[in-house]
């Protein structure tokens, strides 16, 4: 498991390792039932604190993309890809879903916001 965190992101440290662990559940570099480090371990060989790692896996859990065993350790979920690709689809609807509540709010109509996204997506080219 290789997980870089930046101090210049934008998103908070235990999100940079949610997201970073999530995707690698996703891209099959993390198995179902692979352990993961102890949240003390993680934390040092990321040099960040432990409240930081226990928090990314608390919502990982939560987002049932991790299980805890008492006294055993944390453990990646072992999931079908259909249904990881759904919980993936679902969130991603959920952010798209408050991107439009916000060009609303700005005053953008959906017109608008397409136009927008796809200026964007011509610029990723």
């Amino acid at each position: 498991m290789w997980i870089h965190l930046s101090n210049e992101s934008k998103d908070p440290l235990y999100k940079q390792l949610k997201d970073q662990i999530k995707q690698q559940i996703i891209d099959g570099t993390l198995e179902g039932d692979t352990e993961l480090p102890s949240i003390r371990t993680l934390a040092k060989n990321i040099q960040t604190s432990v409240i930081t790692v226990k928090r990314a896996y608390s919502e990982l859990e939560q987002e049932e993309f991790l299980y805890t065993r008492a006294g055993r350790g944390t453990f990646v979920k072992a999931t079908e890809k259909r249904i990881l690709q759904q919980k993936v689809e679902k969130q991603f609807e959920t952010e798209v879903d408050r991107l439009f509540q916000l060009g609303a709010s700005l005053g953008l109509s959906i017109e608008e916001m397409m136009t927008i996204i796809q200026r964007l997506k011509e610029e990723r080219k």
